[in-house]
């Protein structure tokens, strides 16, 4: 997933096979963090061929911050591959910016505890309780979407949603 100013670039780029195929637009991930992580590690073709190009490019097409990734997409030419989770944030708030391209990986998050722990079972259950009851899409409808400082954007136009990658990219 990346971030692109609403009017697509010159070049058609609604996924990551044709972000790899082309030479007008660079783009990057955020140095250090689990996006660069994924294409670093990745066994997949696609994902390898952007590696190679990104570390080509070291270390411009890297950044220090999202806000940095952020800027550098608004000024063009660039974009910006990072989490879903904060990819949703950023482009709730900034209406000059637009997702291109659906998930390139899928993660969940967890909670840690020590071997053992009685607590285990009672957060896994407590998760699983919140999930089924729909308490955790509210919450994040409350802190994503419905914070009054989001983006108003008209949901019957089709450029602004996402375009999933194809079955030859679930691995």
């Amino acid at each position: 997933m990346f971030p692109f100013p609403p009017s697509l670039p010159p070049v058609a780029t609604e996924s990551a096979e044709d972000l790899a195929e082309q030479s007008e637009i660079e783009y990057g991930t955020l140095e250090g963090g689990s996006t660069m992580a994924f294409f670093r590690d990745s066994k997949i073709e696609t994902y390898q061929k952007m590696w190679r190009y990104m570390e080509s490019k070291r270390p411009s097409v890297f950044v220090p911050t999202i806000e940095e990734g952020v800027k550098r997409v608004l000024e063009g030419n660039y974009a910006f591959l990072m989490e879903s989770t904060m990819l949703d944030y950023t482009i709730q708030r900034n209406c000059n910016l637009t997702q291109v391209g659906g998930l390139l990986n899928s993660n969940s998050y967890g909670i840690a505890t020590p071997i053992g722990s009685p607590w285990r079972d009672k957060i896994s259950l407590a998760i699983l309780e919140l999930q089924e009851k729909g308490i955790i899409q509210m919450l994040y409808s409350k802190w994503w979407k419905n914070t009054g400082d989001v983006c108003n954007r008209d949901e019957k136009n089709k450029d602004s949603k996402a375009n999933a990658l194809g079955v030859e990219n679930i691995g």
